[in-house]
């Protein structure tokens, strides 16, 4: 065994699970904390870039049409849409 399988060995009979780690200093959110809470794809817009996934969908042609035709960025507008959808709750 190598002294870094050691360390390591040691490292995880130290470890504690999450139930046993105590967290004083840390409170529940309450109140207005929790009205302050919000999902992840609403967190600070500026910095948030998520992971795009390549999928397949089928759209009519009349609307696919539309959108791409109206120029560059069409794909991205489709996520934009789907998101203002999401983030109204009409979706």
């Amino acid at each position: 065994m190598t002294d870094i399988d050691e360390k390591k060995t040691e490292i995880e009979k130290s470890a504690k699970t999450d139930n046993e780690i105590d967290y004083p200093d840390i409170s529940k959110p309450v109140g207005e904390q929790l009205s302050e809470i919000r999902p992840r794809y609403q967190v600070n817009r500026e910095f948030y870039r998520p992971i795009k996934k390549a999928t397949t969908i089928r759209l009519d042609a009349d609307s696919l049409d539309y959108l791409q035709h109206s120029g560059a960025g069409w794909q991205t507008r489709i996520n934009e849409y789907i998101r203002k959808g999401i983030e109204s709750g009409e979706l």
